[in-house]
């Protein structure tokens, strides 16, 4: 998800479009710039033309080259589709779901998150750009998860700065589950899909906070 909570592909960053002419390869910097506040842009997604240092271009749909300078804490995501089973009391998860009348949250996108990544971005909260009803929960898989008719049912629990609180949720059978892990910079690749989570810093610099890989080269949701 693309909005305003780490989770599901929902980081808590805005991200970038940063267009060069097609085939520039300016000289990558010394250093990424410092991580002062960026100001938001919208995201990326591409496929890698090159890694030179810290600077990585992108080709987007139109094959517009696009230029980011990795953040010095930058991370490097992997989804990747698993079973459902994989879903288990203690599993963190996150979800982007809806509300329904009975109180429960209708999942849209749902993620299970790799032991290195638990606790990222716990909470639950409206989603901004969304449509109003539209939930961002992370957190704690509480109790078994139940198949019903409506689909796979659990409660999530979840701290945060709003405070503590468990969240119904509902999975209809038509979601891919994908799990979302922590891989280094050597995952990033020639010809791979990506989508770019960046801003812009104070001196024009676009800087990549998230990278999201999928499998294989793949696109991250494919």
């Amino acid at each position: 998800m693309r909005r305003a909570s780490f989770g599901s592909v929902g980081l808590a960053l805005n991200v970038l479009v940063l267009v060069a002419p097609a085939g520039a390869q300016p000289a990558a910097p010394t250093s990424p710039p410092s991580m002062s506040p960026l100001k938001p842009t919208p995201p990326t997604r591409g496929r890698v033309v090159t890694l030179n240092g810290d600077v990585m271009t992108v080709t987007d749909a139109d094959g517009s080259a696009k230029q980011f300078t990795l953040a010095n804490d930058v991370r490097i995501l992997k989804l990747r589709k698993i079973d459902p089973s994989a879903i288990q009391a203690g599993s963190f998860v996150a979800t982007a779901n809806v509300n329904q009348a009975d109180g429960s949250g209708m999942s849209t996108e749902f993620r299970v998150f790799a032991p290195e990544l638990r606790g990222l971005g716990e909470g639950n909260g409206p989603m901004s750009g969304e449509a109003p009803g539209t939930m961002m929960t992370n957190g704690t898989v509480s109790a078994k998860v139940v198949s019903t008719p409506r689909g796979r049912e659990m409660d999530v629990s979840y701290g945060g700065k709003q405070g503590q609180g468990v969240r119904h949720i509902v999975i209809p059978p038509n979601i891919a589950i994908r799990e979302m892990s922590s891989v280094d910079r050597g995952q990033i690749k020639p010809g791979i899909a990506v989508d770019v989570r960046a801003g812009q810093a104070a001196d024009g610099t676009f800087v990549a906070r998230v990278v999201l890989i999928g499998e294989n080269g793949a696109p991250p949701a494919s």
